[in-house]
């Protein structure tokens, strides 16, 4: 909201490079998230030194990997931005260079703070990350101010805010982490070694091939998109903020359901973990049924606080309410099941239909939809809401037959015994 005040052009080149951020970081992000299954499996299972010893070799795995793809993503990043978005105005691709470079500084310390909240997730301590991240908000949001209204920065201003927080949220963590009861850091070995790392990169490689599929689609939407004009690049920026507003419960539960479905794969219960992959998606699909009744009056209202023009707004609008009657619906199946299954270890499923929902109806069938129908912008959110639909149903499917219970750590143990 603050970017917006710059101007179209501003909120434009941030959405450009969040939509880079989000496929970049898959690299890293996908070791965090299988530590944070295979952690709360060792947990599950009564195995502290081995989740002791996963936790120290994930944080150094991330952090070499987040500085590479940092390093790599500021050598590239001006052929980046011009392959993708070469049809965008030169004050938006401008812009969206200055805002990369900071992007950039800040992925070794978003790669740590990801494995770190990832640890604490696992063994269900989500007061330490809660604090972080409120604390790293915080500082986001005074020194973004600062910079772009005192200063006079602009999106270099937004950029330094984003640094700021990402050090501030890591170095709390890190503070709690050396603390903590359950994972004993100071002893572990930080020396990668294959048999801890193994598993974590069974769980992590696909759920990392999946988002980097997903967010890749993105991308090539956000193209297609920007040959729209800034208009309609500024109103999907807009209106992905928002939605990401109003999705946060659904993105809490999916985060609480890896280490509760893990920790309860590490267990071995599966009439209770049956049970609790149910109720987390239900659970999902009240909070955000709530949060969209909430929403749904104020929404012309909430928008205009990004101070978008006119043409902006009446696009933006329209998305939102075709998300808000969605959203409750669909969405929970599509991802907060995967999730489950992801943790259980059934991710070459989750994977496949993933990759053949986002390419086929996302990014293929948006793409028809705005180059032969007329319908601009809103073809392409017709068709990402529809992608809900095709990746939901797949899942429901597997969760109800129980497909997943031959990937169960317990099962594996079974049948070597047997």
């Amino acid at each position: 909201m603050m970017v917006s005040g710059l101007g179209a052009f501003a909120v434009s080149a941030v959405g450009i490079v969040d939509s880079i951020n989000f496929v970049a970081m898959n690299l890293f992000l996908s070791v965090a998230t299988g530590a944070t299954v295979v952690i709360a499996q060792h947990l599950g299972a009564g195995e502290r030194k081995k989740a002791s010893d996963t936790a120290a070799q994930s944080i150094v795995s991330v952090f070499i990997l987040s500085a590479l793809t940092g390093l790599g993503l500021f050598i590239f990043g001006k052929q980046i931005i011009g392959f993708m978005f070469g049809g965008a105005e030169a004050a938006v691709k401008s812009a969206a260079w200055t805002y990369m470079v900071c992007s950039a500084i800040s992925y070794p310390l978003l790669g740590l703070f990801n494995v770190f909240t990832g640890i604490f997730r696992a063994n269900n301590n989500f007061i330490a990350s809660m604090i972080s991240i409120v604390m790293s908000n915080l500082v986001n949001l005074a020194v973004g101010a600062v910079c772009i209204f005192w200063l006079d920065l602009g999106v270099l201003g937004a950029g330094i805010g984003l640094v700021s927080a990402r050090l501030i949220g890591a170095a709390i963590l890190f503070f709690h982490l050396m603390r903590s009861p359950k994972i004993h850091i100071k002893t572990a070995s930080f020396k990668v070694s294959s048999g801890i790392m193994k598993p974590v990169l069974y769980i992590g490689v696909p759920a990392g091939l999946d988002s980097l599929v997903f967010n890749g689609g993105k991308l090539l939407v956000q193209s297609i998109v920007a040959s729209l004009g800034t208009a309609a690049l500024a109103a999907n920026s807009i209106a992905g903020s928002l939605n990401s507003i109003i999705n946060i419960p659904g993105g809490a539960v999916s985060i609480v359901a890896v280490s509760i479905i893990g920790y309860y794969a590490g267990s071995g219960d599966k009439e209770e973990l049956r049970k609790m992959i149910n109720k987390l998606t239900l659970y999902a699909m009240v909070l955000l049924g709530g949060v969209s009744l909430i929403f749904l009056p104020f929404a012309s209202h909430i928008l205009k606080l990004y101070q978008p023009a006119d043409q902006v707004l009446t696009m933006s609008l329209h998305i939102t309410y075709l998300t808000l009657a969605c959203i409750p619906v669909f969405w929970p199946a599509a991802f907060i099941m995967p999730a489950c299954l992801r943790s259980t270890g059934d991710v070459v499923y989750v994977t496949t239909v993933s990759m053949l929902s986002m390419w086929l109806v996302r990014v293929f069938l948006g793409y028809v939809l705005v180059r032969y129908t007329g319908l601009g912008i809103m073809g392409i959110w017709i068709a990402w809401c529809f992608d809900w639909v095709t990746r939901g149903v797949p899942f429901y499917i597997r969760v109800f037959r129980r497909k997943y219970e031959k990937y169960l750590p317990a099962s594996e143990e079974s049948s070597a015994a047997g």
